[in-house]
């Protein structure tokens, strides 16, 4: 009855969380006179349909690859009643069917999402062949990294039933902290080419900046960007001798040095802070708390430690994982917040702040006010007009603090 009630309360919850996020989409987004003095209605309109238009699709490939994991559940539990314990070679082999017809089926939708929609929208360059090429560099990663990881926890399910759970936790966790030292050499040079940054002025004050921050910043990497999308971005990655601070090459040349070492300041908030430690032990963590609560799920029913149980284990942490993105999310736009206050007060600059989300926010075409809904259940990052709201805030009340 109880293991009835978890799964009943999962999938109530991964369904609460898809319906309200169509209804964010579907509703209006709130109107905000602070708004219309930052950006034009023109721009306001397209964001807002360029939103609906990837959401709906979103929640299409959200809801598909539900449908597809419990037709799978169904057909393993009946498949392999009779054969339960497969080799580990086989098993290996029905893993990458598996991931592989994942993948064939969400085909459509991400070609739909990441090509027809961005070019209708005006954001991306890139050609059809450009777009089915990443499309299977990334597909053969995930047969190859997929396939490997459900044959190991396949693996731990059959060699120790006991303690699969905890070993399974260990295990995940050595693979998140390698996977991000060696993401930054392995993976990202496969969709990116990397340059380092060429502009001498502009190093000599990221340099001043780092030393400000109190942190030693080896590596300002250039991402080529541009063949692909004309959105902006930059992102911190890697540990230890991996670290660096990388900015797309669409950032660095249409936006102004002020709005650049903004941007660059915003990561070394991240940097200086860990938290790209911090969210890799709170995966960590909370990993091995889902692990231990799906072998009691399994447990109490007696479940025997065989290849089934891993469709079920998909489904499990593919309906908690949408039952806690709010939370997560939460957190994450909250550290975001503590990197933007971090950005304010290395530049001392509020007016590049405030220009630079402006700007974001158009060749993004992001939603600067989205429906709070939205906010909550998909947002891992403070709306725009919120982040310019910040800096205006804490800009005025520095102000106010100095007159004193």
């Amino acid at each position: 009855m109880t293991v009835a009630v978890v799964w009943i309360a999962l999938g109530a919850a991964a369904l609460i969380y898809l319906g309200l996020i169509l209804a964010g989409t579907l509703a209006p987004a709130p109107a905000d006179a602070a708004v219309a003095r930052y950006f034009e209605e023109p721009f306001l309109s397209r964001a807002a349909a360029y939103q609906r238009a990837t959401l709906t699709v979103s929640l299409l490939r959200q809801v598909s690859s539900l449908i597809f994991l419990l037709a799978v559940v169904c057909a393993a539990l009946h498949f392999f009643r009779k054969a339960p314990s497969p080799s580990l070679p086989a098993a290996a082999g029905y893993l990458l069917l598996y991931v592989a017809a994942g993948r064939l089926l969400n085909m459509p939708f991400a070609f739909y999402q990441g090509y027809v929609i961005e070019h209708r929208f005006g954001l991306s360059p890139q050609t059809p062949a450009g777009w089915f090429a990443d499309y299977g560099k990334s597909t053969l990663i995930s047969l190859l990294l997929s396939t490997a990881v459900l044959s190991g926890f396949y693996f731990l399910i059959t060699w120790h039933p006991a303690q699969w759970w905890f070993l399974a936790g260990l295990a995940f966790a050595f693979f998140l902290f390698l996977g991000s030292y060696l993401y930054p050499l392995l993976i990202d040079p496969l969709f990116y080419r990397f340059s380092e940054l060429e502009d001498r002025e502009l190093q000599k004050e990221i340099m001043a900046l780092s030393r400000k921050a109190g942190i030693k910043v080896e590596r300002i990497l250039v991402a080529a960007a541009g063949r692909r999308t004309r959105k902006a971005n930059a992102y911190f990655s890697g540990m230890g001798g991996t670290k660096r601070i990388v900015i797309y090459d669409t950032l660095l040349h249409n936006f102004t040095p002020e709005e650049t070492l903004a941007v660059i300041a915003h990561e070394m908030g991240h940097w200086r802070r860990g938290h790209l430690r911090q969210g890799l032990l709170l995966s960590a963590a909370g990993s091995l708390a889902a692990l231990y609560i799906l072998q009691l799920i399994l447990a109490e029913p007696g479940w025997p430690a065989d290849f089934r149980v891993l469709p079920l284990a998909l489904l499990f942490f593919a309906l908690l994982s949408l039952a806690a993105a709010p939370i997560f999310n939460a957190y994450s736009r909250n550290r975001e917040r503590e990197a933007d206050r971090d950005a304010l007060a290395l530049t001392g600059d509020p007016a590049a702040l405030v220009s630079l989300y402006q700007k974001l926010a158009r060749a993004n075409l992001a939603v600067v006010r989205p429906h709070p809904l939205l906010k909550t259940m998909l947002s891992t990052h403070p709306p725009l007009m919120e982040r310019i709201e910040m800096v205006l805030r804490r800009a005025e009340m520095d102000e106010t603090a100095g007159k004193r």
